[in-house]
């Protein structure tokens, strides 16, 4: 029984060693990667499309968070501190000769809608800069870290 055990372990540890190939795949698959790699590198003399569409993405979703709180303000909600419904009682007062050079529009609220698809864009538009542009950023505890890398 001794015997078979022996012959066994050898067998399992000797299979490993015969069944390795005369060359090695990985070296060669990653001589191969860095080949490929390199003419990429080679054939992008600035930044890559990404950055650009990244840039136009963000300077889209900047100006959308801009009108968003600014020109296309909404009548059903009301700014700050105000109650809901004080842009609706504003005109309503108007009518009276007393307050009829009332300025309602300060009393308008933002439009939510628009601030955040406007701050969507503008993420996005940043993911894709960093792309384009070698760069990545870390997240941790108190501390945001950009990194561009360049490769030579």
């Amino acid at each position: 029984m001794k015997v078979i055990s022996v012959a066994l372990a050898i067998a399992l540890i000797a299979s490993p060693a015969l069944a390795q190939q005369p060359y090695q795949p990985i070296r060669e698959s990653a001589e191969r990667a860095a080949l490929v790699a390199a003419a990429e590198q080679d054939s992008s003399h600035g930044p890559r499309p990404a950055f650009w569409a990244g840039l136009a993405l963000g300077i889209a979703g900047a100006t959308t968070m801009v009108l968003g709180t600014t020109a296309y303000r909404v009548e059903d909600k009301s700014t700050g501190n105000a109650p809901p419904s004080a842009y609706q009682n504003c005109v309503a007062q108007q009518a009276d000769p007393v307050y009829a050079t009332n300025r309602c529009d300060g009393l308008k609220g933002k439009n939510v809608k628009l601030l955040a698809s406007g701050a969507a864009l503008g993420a996005v538009g940043a993911v894709l800069m960093m792309a384009g542009a070698h760069t990545s950023a870390e997240i941790r505890p108190g501390v945001i870290r950009f990194v561009h890398r360049i490769r030579f």
